[in-house]
């Protein structure tokens, strides 16, 4: 990922930009992956994220190293991925990045569907907050949501540690965020 902590005003709003920008096709290809007959609904809902999320867990694992996809605009291409560094502990192929991308792109608009006032935000805390420079999503007061980050740390917990990862975690995390707000 960028280092936007240490990013200029300008890196930041250039990655912010981005971000924003390809949500939408990531939501198609995400859309599209999940058309066939058995796949999960992606109706926008809270309800639809279990499905979404069982599937997600099931196919994060899958390496694909002989593929190469593009990586989202999150991903510092100065980074290697596990397709590009052989032999090295590398957490995620670029097939394995895309899909966290169209995952938390899909989490994000569940969200804006359940909060119409949340918009996204370049994150400013405290200078020395690694989050700082990261896109979120404002939902009211207090510290915005770290949509993408929460995909990323689900896919880490299953790919380096092999933990299980319960169904229902982003649906349940969704439900939290929004009771927060009553």
């Amino acid at each position: 990922m960028w280092d936007t902590m240490s990013a200029s005003h300008e890196k930041r709003e250039e990655l912010h930009e981005a971000y924003v920008r390809e949500l939408k096709p990531a939501q198609a290809h995400l859309r599209n992956r999940l058309s066939g007959p058995g796949d999960p609904q992606v109706d926008g809902s809270v309800e639809s994220l279990d499905a979404v999320n069982e599937w997600f867990l099931m196919h994060i694992k899958e390496r694909h190293e002989t593929e190469t996809v593009e990586l989202p605009s999150w991903w510092d291409p100065a980074k290697p991925t596990a397709e590009t560094v052989k032999g090295r502990n590398r957490p995620f192929t670029s097939a394995q990045l895309a899909l966290i991308d169209e995952v938390q792109a899909y989490l994000g608009e569940v969200l804006t569907a359940a909060i119409p006032d949340a918009h996204w935000v370049i994150y400013k805390g405290h200078k020395r907050d690694f989050r700082n420079g990261l896109t979120m999503l404002e939902v009211g007061k207090g510290r915005p949501l770290p949509v993408r980050d929460v995909v990323y740390k689900e896919a880490l917990g299953i790919v380096l540690s092999g933990r299980e990862v319960a169904v229902d975690t982003l649906s349940s995390w969704v439900r939290k965020q929004l009771a927060a707000l009553a």
